[in-house]
């Protein structure tokens, strides 16, 4: 298959360079010379595409990434999201708690077993809680941690927030913030 797009590419890279001095021995006022140079041009990026396609193994490449599918071939298995996060209450499946009950966050595929969880109030951004989350090892692919809401005399929606903790052998911590956040009610 492979075979095919590259002989189509170069027939069409032969009428392309054809086309391209009828243009500049026209002086570029031939008109059918420039659709037929424009076509040629299209032909040409999409046997190019098919070619890149077919040369991955498994299929037509979805995403590009990071982890190669073999050294010569640059073309990239999918990026697994990473780190979703969702937040409820526990004992139901909802947002709205008040001071003392206990949230479940969840993250779903995490980069990181060290996380700083934020509770910011909607309206000013203020700050209402920050928790240090560490978990021993990541189980099923999810880690699960429990957070009492800190007493508050703030009602209305507020936003919880993640960030990552990686540290290094060499002693350097960095912190990213997890994309996304979750809102909750405190009524």
């Amino acid at each position: 298959m492979k075979v095919k797009f590259l002989l189509v590419y170069v027939i069409a890279g032969a009428l392309f360079v054809g086309a391209s001095l009828w243009v500049f021995l026209s002086k570029g006022k031939s008109a059918k010379a420039l659709r037929y140079k424009y076509k040629l041009g299209g032909i040409m990026l999409t046997a190019w595409s098919f070619i890149t396609a077919a040369s991955c193994t498994g299929g037509v490449p979805e995403v590009m990434c990071y982890e190669p599918v073999s050294p010569e071939v640059m073309c990239y298995d999918p990026v697994r999201p990473m780190d979703m996060m969702s937040v409820t209450v526990k004992g139901y499946e909802g947002n709205r708690l008040k001071s003392g009950d206990i949230m479940v966050v969840t993250i779903a595929s995490p980069s990181s077993n060290k996380y700083i969880c934020t509770v910011n109030s909607v309206s000013d951004n203020s700050l209402l809680q920050k928790e240090d989350l560490t978990a021993p090892e990541i189980q099923n692919g999810e880690l699960v941690f429990e957070i009492k809401l800190a007493p508050t005399d703030y009602k209305g929606e507020a936003t919880v927030s993640l960030t990552a903790v990686d540290s290094y052998p060499d002693g350097r911590r960095e912190e990213r913030q997890v994309s996304g956040s979750a809102v909750i009610v405190i009524i």
